[in-house]
């Protein structure tokens, strides 16, 4: 299947978020192997370049979750399962994250039982944020409930292969790296890895930096608007939503990203507008990310204790750096994830001049009909080469339109 860079960043990253300790020991809290195993495997999911994991919340499930390194604490973005998962709150906490619009008032549920295939984390943590913030499901086109990063991730060396969807746990590092497998050092600041890595700008200037590793983000790389320099050509456009509300900037091209002895030839960034790293007036300090467009492209085994990361080549390595050929952003909604709506159309696009505005239903998707398609399928249709043609028919004002126009690279 062929990599999407869409331009959702689909995040939940917490730049503030006070937790007490909780009133377990840390001899009793925590993620622990519940058999006498080397390690484990659990199936994932691989969408819009994200893993989500099954696992369970007090013994019910399995929910699917992000597995994001960009967060400490794990997070539950539909606050309806509260009742059934019968958490108690403990208090009210306020976090605030990527798109600037302000704190969130949240809740903090105290010693919850979170367990996946085999593991099983004991008196932990879990932040619910309220209705309506950020919804998961209807980018993913199927129940994605939350995000979950360095609560689990700290304990295990885990490795990810995005190719086979699968996610394997080592209790121990006796993990074999296999050849022309290159190690990446990264430093764990705040509960979060950051590399350090170059990008060679399309004018020949460079920037060396420690940018944020996140499985959670799923652009190649975001960067700080002051480096917007670094791209010659760029086009506005939706960067995504966050926690606290959507991300707007510019999208450009890069010459290349060099991490340790890898360079990365070409890749689209991300530059977010300036409001997006402001709160109450204040600048935030904020380099970038390198996201899922480009850790998707390895076999990676990420390991906490030792600072280390362990990259491979995978099989979706050299397929091209592409920004959205359609410029359409499209989300699925209706409780059985069948109401195809396009969310966002970027001005200047193939989409905008073929006369498509937010709001409108997909109907028809070439000659299929709503209730025969899912969401993966009209991504994977507007995913194709450039040049490729397509048409759909919208419901706007209870109107039937037809509209066709051909994807188009626009940097």
């Amino acid at each position: 299947m062929k990599i999407r860079i869409l331009t959702y960043i689909i995040t939940a990253h917490l730049f503030l978020a006070y937790l007490p300790a909780t009133g377990a020991s840390e001899q009793d809290r925590g993620f622990r192997f519940n058999r006498d195993r080397r390690s484990v495997t659990i199936p994932i999911k691989v969408r819009n370049n994200l893993a989500v994991i099954p696992l369970e919340i007090n013994n019910r499930g399995p929910f699917y979750f992000i597995l994001d390194t960009g967060v400490n604490t794990t997070i539950l973005t539909e606050p309806i399962m509260a009742h059934l998962l019968g958490l108690e709150f403990s208090q009210s906490i306020f976090v605030y994250g990527l798109g600037g619009e302000g704190i969130v008032e949240a809740v903090l549920a105290e010693n919850v039982t979170i367990s996946m295939h085999g593991i099983t984390g004991k008196n932990m943590n879990l932040i619910v944020i309220p209705e309506n913030i950020l919804s998961f499901s209807e980018v993913f086109g199927f129940p994605v409930y939350g995000v979950i990063g360095y609560d689990f991730l700290k304990n295990f060396p885990v490795e990810i292969s995005y190719s086979s969807e699968s996610m394997r746990v080592f209790r121990e590092p006796t993990y074999r790296l296999r050849r022309r497998t290159e190690t990446i050092p990264f430093r764990v600041i705040q509960g979060k890895p950051y590399v350090e890595a170059t990008i060679v700008g399309t004018s020949g200037d460079s920037l060396t930096t420690h940018l944020l590793l996140d499985l959670g983000a799923s652009h190649p790389i975001y960067l700080n608007r002051r480096y917007i320099g670094l791209s010659e050509e760029t086009i506005s456009g939706f960067l995504g939503k966050g926690i606290s509300g959507n991300l707007m900037g510019q999208i450009g091209r890069v010459e290349k990203l060099i991490i340790g002895e890898t360079e990365i030839e070409a890749p689209i960034v991300s530059y977010p507008d300036a409001e997006f790293l402001q709160f109450q007036g204040q600048s935030i300090h904020w380099e970038g990310i390198i996201g899922g467009g480009i850790i998707k492209r390895y076999h990676i085994i990420l390991d906490y204790e030792r600072e280390k990361m362990f990259i491979r080549r995978s099989p979706f390595y050299r397929q091209p750096f592409h920004t959205n050929l359609s410029g359409l952003e499209v989300v699925a909604r209706g409780s059985n994830m069948r109401d195809f709506i396009i969310h966002y159309v970027r001005p200047g696009s193939v989409a905008y001049e073929a006369g498509l505005i937010a709001g409108d239903r997909i109907i028809y998707l070439d000659t299929e009909s709503y209730r025969q398609i899912t969401l993966d399928k009209i991504l994977n249709a507007l995913s194709q080469d450039e040049g490729a043609v397509i048409r759909m028919v919208v419901m706007r004002d209870d109107k039937l339109l037809n509209k066709r126009f051909r994807l188009r690279e626009d940097l």
